[in-house]
């Protein structure tokens, strides 16, 4: 069978090969198959992370959700998703655009503790220039403050994986906006999937257009 030739039929391809590796068990496999279209010029790393492994990780939230999957397996498949992320980082490093003098920090507020999408995040704004902190889950306000400020950070973005905690963050994010004037506070996440009432466009980018990273190369 020839190779798939278009982008997304690549990602396609690439994300069924991943779900069935991982449902085996077999994470080293897996590992080495994004490695693959990576390094072989089948996928950019934008286009894995947000072709491939999100809706990967979607599926997976869709099976836990049904009862199809036990939360260890939920887990697991979780793990490998980060291994082959953190792994990639060389090449984001390697492949990375001259620094745009921009910096944007990356952080899960407090009680949040799912950054799996954010540090994929992370590594696309790095390879568009900007220099980049990620900070992890679950950080207090004052310690976003304080970082912010000694990372002269002109971005901040946040995430909310839930609408609960998408309530939560309206209060969290315009306090951070009130202790850092002159900086960027920008929100996203699985909570802003289906829209963002009540949020401003300008507070919730669309990071494919803002980016410009997705771009099929046919």
């Amino acid at each position: 069978m020839p190779a798939p030739t278009s982008v997304a039929a690549r990602a396609e391809a690439l994300l069924l090969e991943l779900d069935r590796l991982i449902r085996e068990r077999d994470r080293a496999h897996a590992i080495a198959a994004a490695h693959a279209a990576v390094t072989g010029g089948s996928l950019t790393i934008p286009q894995l992370y947000a072709l491939v492994l999100v809706p990967l990780m979607r599926l997976t939230g869709a099976r836990w959700h049904a009862g199809e999957e036990e939360v260890w397996e939920e887990h697991f498949t979780t793990a490998v998703v980060r291994t082959i992320v953190e792994s990639l980082y060389a090449e984001v490093a390697a492949r990375a655009a001259e620094p745009s003098g921009r910096t944007i920090v990356l952080a899960a507020p407090a009680e949040e503790y799912h950054d799996l999408g954010l540090r994929m995040l992370a590594d696309r704004f790095q390879l568009a220039g900007y220099t980049v902190h990620f900070l992890g889950a679950a950080l207090p306000l004052d310690e976003v403050v304080s970082a912010a400020r000694e990372l002269a950070a002109d971005v901040v973005v946040l995430s909310a994986s839930t609408h609960f905690h998408r309530l939560r963050l309206r209060e969290y994010a315009d306090s951070l906006r009130a202790a850092l004037p002159g900086c960027e506070v920008w929100v996203g996440g699985p909570a802003f999937a289906h829209g963002h009432s009540d949020w401003s466009d300008t507070e919730v980018p669309d990071i494919a257009e803002l980016l410009g990273d997705l771009e099929a190369e046919e």
